[in-house]
């Protein structure tokens, strides 16, 4: 049983105040010691993406606990526990008040013995959803690169998807037809293949890459324009791709119901996205997003239904990659080992069997494609 369950799954801390809730079932308290350790999501490196730690005492039994965060200023009272006689400040604590925000902050509630051996890590993702936040993320870590990943996995699930991607697009977009890529980055389509039977205009709000890219590939239309809402008369378009998108955005609705205002009565819309309800989260209790910038990871059921709910007709719906190779009888966080030590050449053969066996669970794989028809 666990003796730490986060009762909030996530905390929005745009403002950069907010708070979280937790179970604690301890017996022997004054044995351990209860951390609560904030970086950036996914980069963490002490001291530059570590927002810092604080140190609490916890009662011994059953209980619930509120923990209060106020980032403003960083420092050893921006965290407090919470009690019915008021804030109570941390016990011990570093911070860095240097710290420059990501979109996606990993708190982490850590229990120790007092030798200082983890017994428990347990994950709460603090979302910032904050557009200038998003953008110096952008600036800071993700310009100039391509879609060329080193690591052997997240090349094999790039080029699973795009195999996938190559055979919808060709069966589901008319020829002739017009199709908008929403948030496009580079394009996919560009990634896939020099040439298509159809029109492409791809949009992005990055100007100066769109410029680059319309130098490579004269034939898509490029231009410089946000995915919410999206610049275009509605129903222009005979289809849409929404290629690793809505889970960008601080609210995916509007975000869709843009899709179906700029598509035709007809018209086909390809998403895809990563499963908040991956089968690594399952196992581990947690939300753990899979990028640093995704704010508003979805589940299967939850795509089905909003998609259902802004006017389309779900006609397929498919999955990449199973987390199956789990450190299953671990304490610590349940993380694919194929994402992480194993991820090497060697174990290329056993990425691609389960990037394949995704298509066999979607509800529970890491990556979902959805297919679907404006009504």
């Amino acid at each position: 049983m666990a003796r730490i369950q986060p009762l909030t799954p996530w905390v929005d801390l745009t403002t950069r105040r907010g708070s979280l809730r937790f179970r604690s079932r301890l017996r022997g308290a004054d044995r351990h010691v209860f951390a609560v350790d904030l970086y950036s999501h996914l980069r963490e490196s002490h001291p530059d993406t570590h927002v810092g730690y604080w140190v609490f005492a916890l009662p011994e039994g059953e209980a619930e606990t509120e923990i209060g965060m106020d980032l403003t200023i960083i420092g050893p009272g921006s965290l407090w526990r919470q009690t019915s006689s008021g804030r109570e400040a941390a016990l011990d604590s570093w911070s860095n008040p240097a710290y420059v925000f990501d979109p996606v902050i990993g708190i982490q509630l850590v229990l120790r013995n007092r030798r200082g051996r983890v017994l428990e890590n347990r994950f709460v993702a603090g979302r910032v959803a904050d557009p200038e936040v998003l953008r110096s993320y952008y600036r800071r870590v993700h310009a100039g690169q391509a879609y060329t990943p080193t690591e052997p996995f997240l090349f094999e699930l790039h080029a699973a998807m795009l195999h996938r991607l190559e055979k919808l697009f060709l069966a589901h977009i008319p020829k002739a037809g017009r199709v908008l890529d929403a948030g496009c980055g580079r394009s996919l389509f560009t990634e896939i293949r020099p040439a298509w039977p159809f029109a492409i205009v791809a949009a992005d709000v990055d100007h100066d890459l769109l410029r680059s890219r319309q130098t490579e590939y004269p034939d898509l239309r490029w231009v410089t324009a946000g995915a919410q809402p999206l610049a275009f008369r509605s129903g222009v378009f005979d289809a849409l791709f929404a290629g690793e998108l809505v889970e960008h955005l601080p609210d995916p609705r509007p975000g869709v119901a843009e899709f179906r205002r700029v598509l035709k009565k007809g018209g086909m819309l390809i998403l895809t996205t990563p499963n908040r309800l991956r089968l690594a989260n399952l196992a581990d209790r947690s939300e753990r997003p899979f990028s640093p910038d995704h704010l508003s990871e979805l589940s299967y059921d939850e795509v089905r239904s909003l998609l259902q709910a802004e006017g389309f007709e779900v006609l397929q719906a498919t999955g990449l990659h199973l987390e199956l190779c789990l450190n299953w009888l671990s304490r610590a966080p349940k993380l694919d080992r194929l994402q992480r030590g194993w991820n090497r050449p060697w174990a290329v053969p056993l990425m691609r069997a389960l990037l394949a066996a995704g298509a066999l669970a979607p509800r529970y794989s890491l990556d979902m494609i959805f297919v679907a028809r404006a009504v």
